[in-house]
Order: C-alpha cells, then structure tokens, then sequence
C-alpha cells in the first residue's frame, strides 16, 4: 500500500511540475512591445490645418494601427498626418495601437482643433 501511495504522490508532483508555463521559452525579448512616446508636432491646430503625429516604439515586426475619434488622416506605420474640419472643434482623441505575434498595445493623444471662423 506504501509503494502505491508514493506512486500516486510522485505521478501528481511530475504532472503538476510538467504543467507549469515558463513564459521564457522561444520568446524573444526584442518581441516585446513598447511605445517611447507619441508626439504630434502642434497639439493645437486650426480647423482645415494638419498635424503630423509619430509613434516611437521598440519591438520585432510591429504593425501599426492608426483610429481617430473625429477628423481624419493620412498615412501609415509610423507617422500619419491628422487633420480635421470646422465640424470637429474640440478636443480630439488618436490612438495607434501597435501589435505583433506576442500582443498588441496602444497609446493616445489629444489634439485641440479650433475654428477657423475665431475672431
């Protein structure tokens, strides 16, 4: 009965030791995903008018997705160009979100559109 006890013991510490993950394992550390910063080069803009927005990040074969609130752009990757008309005046939202085989992450900016009408 001692010998089938310590069977049945050792066969449950092999399956719960051969279960555990060990996130280290094939992966890549330069995988991983970091957004630096992103910037835009005015923060403020007149309805009409562009800015350009970067996204500085760190990672293996990143994809970029770029959304906005309200407005629109131009480009891809890296580095769009924003704009937005006299219908969007306010505060603005643009995400990129960045994604590759191990996730995806994603960061925002405000942008301040104002009339173009302002006295």
């Amino acid at each position: 009965m001692k010998t089938l006890s310590l069977i049945l013991i050792s066969f449950v510490i092999i399956i719960s030791v051969s279960c555990q993950k060990n996130d280290d394992i094939g992966e890549n550390t330069t995988d991983k995903i970091t957004i630096d910063s992103l910037v835009a080069n005015y923060y403020t803009v007149i309805a009409w008018d562009t800015t350009t927005i970067t996204c500085y990040a760190t990672g293996d074969s990143l994809i970029y997705g770029w959304e906005c609130d309200h407005g629109n752009f131009n480009g891809s990757g890296t580095q769009i160009r924003y704009a937005a008309g006299e219908c969007c005046v306010g505060i603005n939202t643009i995400t990129c979100s960045i994604s590759n085989r191990l996730g995806i992450v994603s960061e925002s900016i405000k942008i301040e559109v104002t009339s173009y009408f302002q006295k």
